[in-house]
């Protein structure tokens, strides 16, 4: 849900772009390492402890076999990752992908999008002792703060049959991000916005589109999205704002900024850049 926090935490421990990564909502990780490596946890501080002892996130840390790494919970932000050292090696899936599905039971450790459970074991290549004790830590600047407010960064849709007062609504309203969003969907609770057009010809959606369904309220979707919509479309959420939705907290309050497409892929570009 959040490739920022997904990017670095493989890069601090020497991972290609694509490496599988667990995904920690909330908190509540306990695991046994049975082999020695170096791991790194990014995204939203758990007060992670390994063997007892507090470990910082954004960092690396060498463990050894038998240690344990117990997570807290997030006292800002919803997400963590841990990375390990050349990626877990779970099945892989559609398109040589290792990510889990849970709503379309596809991926995973059981080949059916089920989360992890008590007893399940994640095999990883054990490290040598020079490249696990090489630590990194990511300089605080570079640290995103998942504290409210946020914003996230808007551009409109040029083949939008939506009115340029709901848009401009749209971007000047405050919005509470409602507690029946999901991995499919973040839905947004403020000012109805009713327009004219309330089916359209269903085309392709992409994660980042903003739709407006007939109760007037905007719905983003996300990274389950499903493949086709018909609602109308008044512009789409950039890439990079969906990493700091994905640390939003129901309940919270957000704002959309405008910015212009080509702010928008200048944006995208410099992230793939630097990280694959």
């Amino acid at each position: 849900m959040d490739r920022h926090a997904w990017a670095w935490g493989n890069r601090l421990v020497g991972n290609r772009w694509g490496a599988a990564a667990v995904e920690i909502t909330i908190g509540g990780l306990k695991g046994r390492f049975n082999q020695a490596t170096q791991i790194a946890l990014t995204g939203a501080d758990m007060k992670a402890r390994l063997n007892g002892q507090a470990i910082a996130p954004w960092q690396t840390q060498c463990v050894e076999p038998g240690d344990l790494l117990e997570t807290g919970y997030a006292g800002s932000g919803m997400r963590a990752y841990l990375c390990i050292r050349g990626g877990w090696k779970t099945p892989k899936g559609l398109g040589e992908s290792r990510s889990c599905v849970l709503r379309e039971q596809l991926g995973g450790l059981d080949g059916q999008g089920s989360a992890l459970k008590i007893g399940d074991r994640l095999a990883y290549q054990p490290t040598r002792t020079e490249h696990r004790c090489a630590l990194t830590a990511l300089p605080s600047q570079y640290i995103p703060d998942y504290s409210p407010p946020v914003k996230l960064d808007f551009y409109p849709n040029p083949h939008s049959q939506v009115n340029t007062d709901i848009i401009q609504t749209l971007l000047k309203s405050e919005w509470t991000l409602s507690s029946d969003s999901n991995r499919m969907a973040a839905l947004l609770e403020g000012p109805e916005l009713k327009t004219a057009a309330r089916a359209l010809i269903s085309e392709g959606v992409t994660a980042g589109t903003v739709q407006l369904p007939p109760s007037g309220q905007p719905i983003i979707l996300l990274n389950e999205r499903q493949s086709i919509g018909g609602y109308p479309k008044p512009g789409f959420v950039t890439l990079r704002s969906l990493d700091h939705l994905a640390q939003t907290r129901p309940g919270q309050t957000l704002e959309l900024r405008s910015i212009s497409l080509e702010e928008a892929q200048q944006q995208e570009a410099a992230f793939l850049r630097f990280f694959r």
